[in-house]
């Protein structure tokens, strides 16, 4: 997983203890896009689930949940910034791109081996 400096360097914001649960080991990050629309990502660091919702006009655009994560990491290109989520186990490997910047837009791919 991203070290939070990572975070902080792409997109401007830090992870913090998840909200709702207040669990320690599961954290949070939300990046507002406007003033509309917010990404937020949320990672559990011992059970290797993530999960990105998107909002916009405070409604869930998108929710994408993932076990079995091996990676998460953010990037920056530019201008622009991406997260991605590699996941998989035997048989089966995925990879989400989620691009927060200048636009969302969540691409997702599963592939059996």
């Amino acid at each position: 997983m991203a070290a939070d400096q990572a975070w902080r360097a792409c997109l401007g914001v830090l992870p913090e203890t998840e909200e709702v649960t207040g669990d320690e080991f599961v954290r949070e990050l939300r990046f507002p896009v406007s003033d509309v629309e917010e990404v937020q990502i949320t990672w559990d660091v011992t059970d290797d689930s993530v999960r990105v919702r998107h909002r916009r006009d405070g409604r869930v655009v998108c929710d994408l949940f993932r076990e079995m994560a091996t990676l998460l990491t953010v990037a920056g290109t530019g201008p622009g910034a991406e997260v991605i989520v590699e996941y998989g186990s035997d048989g089966w490997s995925g990879r989400a791109r989620i691009q927060v910047l200048p636009a969302v837009v969540i691409e997702d791919t599963l592939l059996r081996s």
